[in-house]
């Protein structure tokens, strides 16, 4: 079982939950609104950047850990396609984990 921690731009929120939807991801715990800093800059809700940050953790087999590597990876390279594309603020990261109680 691996742990997958979705770190992303708050702006986000509608298209991740469409690609875990997609993935078949349908548990998962989310934290709206954090903050903190990462290679597109800050996301602390101060003044001159409004944006923050919203994680979610997601306990999945490694077919499902996959599945969203691989759809992470497509909407970015799909983004990166268009006019002006940037790629989208979100990281993923994952570790093993297993479930104790």
């Amino acid at each position: 079982m691996n742990m997958l921690m979705l770190a992303f731009r708050s702006s986000l929120k509608e298209r991740v939950h469409v690609l875990l939807e997609e993935c078949d991801v349908r548990a998962y715990t989310e934290m709206p609104e954090t903050t903190g800093a990462g290679q597109t800059g800050p996301a602390d809700s101060v003044s001159f950047y409004p944006g923050v940050n919203n994680v979610i953790m997601v306990a999945v087999d490694d077919a499902h850990a996959e599945r969203v590597e691989q759809a992470v990876k497509a909407w970015r390279d799909e983004v990166l396609q268009r006019p002006a594309g940037q790629k989208p603020s979100i990281t993923v990261f994952s570790w093993p984990c297993r479930q104790l109680v």
